[in-house]
């Protein structure tokens, strides 16, 4: 009797399965390990032949995470854009539970998300974004950068911290409405933090699939570590707030930085008796440091490659300053204004972000009800991985992507030509935020270098390497040049 219940019972089980089961399940990588998944295969280096192998969309098992993987232009704009009310939440791994908290813009989903999303674009619009008003602020900083370099007087010095710290004071200008100096000791200390963060989430990722490894002996997955410079940063991000001294402006909309216009709104919510809403304390901090590590790491790497590429391309810096001298000369900076002028300097910008592609998948997310394609289902609850990587150095889109090419971007009349798979910032309603601003500071800061300086490697004859250190971002192997300052 007992052995006909359990046949029974094991039966039942085994047809509830069957029925459950996807009809068409995704295509995988290989058989998934016991406890670790695909975990132990998964390399970005690995990606383009696994898309080969499996086609645009594939499913791994990370850990006890199940996640989708998305690839080509096509795939990716038809989900993102058509379910994007199924992917507004992000899953619940290490980097949105413990370092950001599960708050601010960068891991807040659904109707909150919404709300922070509306109101910060709706501040970077008035705060000038694609006006004038960014535009001085960028060039000023643009001009800290050129006298700081232009005092090596031709010895070799090392970019990425002198950029890092301009494109910071860019955000701390928005974010704060001040600034520091390059050899501020705070500012140093600061972005310390910010490189050694970025170090720390790649060593430690198995954490996201397996959080029971934050107890691990000798923190050998640095989860105390990455705690202890959380909390650093969060204690020197308030200490700027600086809360007790802040003005509360009620009566206009003329704010001074985002943190003012914050805290006012979150004073109105008070006042109208609004409770639900993401307009509290918790989310202006998690917002802020999401602010700070998207909006200085990924635009600052990719200036620091632009001149990684002119000091590889010594005939491609010839052209753009020969360009920019044509249009503009040398006496005034470069302006928003001259852009549609400056085709070739436009047209290598957008190379520049193609080639070194500097964040390979874009944050993930996850998907709060099936989701159904032509040929197959994303399950429910599934980690959804967009793969920019596939689109950006897709051959069926730019012919010889691993080529650096900048007229790729020109036609027969050297008019730019703007390519739909040119996504460096994501697509979609949840890309990047500060996408405008980037732009900005991309073409205001390259374009003062160009025209003020030319870059020659350290030693004659002895390039600087193009492959770059890979992470969570695509970051240059450290390098030096010579800024020789041009004459008229």
């Amino acid at each position: 009797m007992l052995e006909t219940v359990l046949v029974f019972f094991i039966s039942f089980l085994v047809l509830v399965w069957w029925r459950s089961r996807p009809r068409n399940p995704l295509p995988t990588p290989g058989l998934a390990l016991p406890i670790v998944g695909h975990l132990h295969l998964f390399r970005i280096e690995q990606l383009p032949a696994w898309r080969k192998r499996l086609g645009d969309i594939y499913s791994l098992q990370l850990g006890s995470f199940p996640c989708v993987m998305l690839n080509g232009y096509d795939l990716i704009f038809k989900v993102l854009l058509k379910q994007h009310e199924s992917l507004l939440e992000r899953p619940n791994n290490f980097l949105h539970k413990d370092i950001f908290e599960h708050h601010g813009i960068a891991s807040l989903g659904g109707e909150h998300w919404k709300e922070q999303r509306a109101f910060l674009q709706s501040l970077l619009r008035a705060f000038g974004v694609g006006r004038n008003i960014m535009e001085e602020r960028i060039e000023r900083e643009a001009d800290y950068l050129l006298s700081t370099i232009d005092a090596a007087q031709g010895e070799p010095l090392d970019m990425s911290g002198l950029v890092m710290v301009s494109v910071n004071n860019v955000i701390c200008g928005v974010i704060f409405n001040k600034r520091f100096n390059q050899e501020d000791k705070i500012i140093v200390y600061w972005l310390g933090f910010v490189k050694r963060l970025f170090q720390l989430l790649v060593s430690s990722a198995a954490l996201n699939y397996f959080p029971i490894l934050k107890y691990a002996p000798l923190d050998i997955f640095h989860y105390k570590e990455l705690k202890s410079i959380s909390k650093s940063m969060r204690e020197t991000i308030w200490s700027w707030v600086d809360r007790d001294n802040r003005k509360i402006n009620l009566t206009d909309e003329a704010f001074e930085d985002i943190v003012q216009a914050f805290l006012t709104e979150m004073e109105r919510k008070k006042e109208k008796g609004i409770v639900n809403t993401s307009m509290n304390e918790a989310n202006l901090m998690s917002t802020l440091l999401s602010l700070f590590i998207a909006g200085s790491e990924t635009i600052a790497n990719t200036i620091v490659f632009a001149v990684l590429y002119m000091v590889n391309f010594p005939h491609l810096q010839d052209q753009l300053f020969r360009e920019i001298d044509d249009v503009i000369g040398i006496d005034r900076p470069p302006s928003i204004l001259d852009k549609s002028k400056l085709k070739f300097f436009s047209a290598f910008i957008m190379e520049t972000q193609r080639f070194a592609r500097v964040v390979p998948i874009a944050i993930d997310r996850q998907a709060t009800k099936d989701i159904h394609l032509d040929d197959y289902t994303i399950p429910k609850g599934s980690t959804v991985m967009v793969n920019l990587d596939s689109v950006l150095r897709d051959e069926s889109a730019w012919g010889d992507p691993d080529i650096f090419r900048p007229d790729r971007f020109l036609d027969a009349d050297g008019s730019v030509i703007v390519k739909k798979e040119l996504i460096p910032f994501g697509i979609g309603k949840r890309n990047c935020l500060g996408d405008a601003l980037a732009s900005m500071e991309l073409f205001l800061f390259i374009g003062a270098l160009v025209q003020k300086f030319e870059f020659l490697p350290e030693k004659d004859n002895e390039l600087p390497t193009l492959v770059p250190n890979v992470g969570i971002t695509r970051v240059p192997k450290p390098f030096k040049v010579r800024a020789i300052r041009r004459q008229k």
